[in-house]
């Protein structure tokens, strides 16, 4: 499993994202049509990705969205937040 990041490079830069998914190419595909997220291309679109440990999935994903507060996405794992190193 991995998670992922996207963020908007624009003169406010912001996290617009963060999530997980399998295979990445997948839930990258379906974020292209997703209007929540395209909605931020203007300022161009990053993404970075980590496989991660399937047990500690919902723990990175609470700390990122915590600690990021991604402009998208509401629903995050109710878990215990595992930190990590963020991707910038």
């Amino acid at each position: 499993m991995s998670q992922l990041v996207i963020w908007h490079g624009g003169p406010n830069a912001r996290t617009v994202y963060v999530g997980q998914g399998e295979p990445v190419r997948d839930r990258l595909a379906a974020h292209r049509n997703d209007r929540r997220i395209t909605q931020y291309s203007n300022g161009g679109l990053s993404v970075t990705w980590a496989k991660v440990d399937a047990a500690q999935r919902d723990g990175i994903e609470r700390y990122l969205a915590d600690t990021l507060s991604p402009l998208v996405g509401e629903a995050h794992p109710a878990a215990q937040p595992i930190p990590v190193n963020l991707p910038w």
